[in-house]
């Protein structure tokens, strides 16, 4: 019997790291919303990105994924970066559901590494998504951080 394969490195438009951390980002982002966002066991003091009831959203609103990959000048400075994202992110109304991490080295040399801090935020839709760019603690969070960027990767989809 013969397998059908895809070969999408040569027909995506994408560079190869960025095609790279396009597949770690979705990955991420389905490994947290598949497995929640708890650590050992522990509660976390965010709001759960694991729906706690799915008929809570309206049919006519579209949830969003909002993935950011970020590769520091400084990797240094990653610690620091998640604690700032994980003070400031919560407290916006609009978030549903937010988690943060760095990458993990399994030993899958086909899992991006290439970044220093990842970022998971969910909104209940579009408008919601909008008003947290324009608060007041994204915004400081973006300013302090964005001059410490090598390059960010962001990702926004709907699932």
């Amino acid at each position: 019997m013969r397998t059908a394969r895809f070969r999408t490195s040569d027909s995506c438009p994408l560079p190869p790291a960025a095609r790279a951390a396009t597949r770690a980002a979705i990955g991420l982002a389905l490994v947290v919303t598949l497995f929640g966002a708890g650590c050992g066991g522990k509660a976390s003091p965010f709001k759960p990105i694991v729906d706690e009831a799915p008929h809570a959203v309206a049919p006519t609103s579209a949830r969003i994924e909002h993935v950011v990959l970020i590769e520091l000048l400084d990797p240094a400075d990653a610690a620091d970066l998640k604690a700032d994202s994980d003070r400031l992110i919560p407290t916006i109304p609009e978030v549903r559901g937010y988690v943060s991490g760095t990458p993990v080295d399994i030993g899958r040399g086909n899992v991006s590494r290439d970044y220093h801090v990842g970022l998971i935020v969910r909104f209940d839709s579009i408008e919601g998504y909008k008003a947290y760019l324009a608060h007041p603690s994204h915004e400081q969070l973006v300013q302090k951080w964005r001059p410490r960027w090598r390059k960010a990767y962001i990702v926004d989809f709907a699932p």
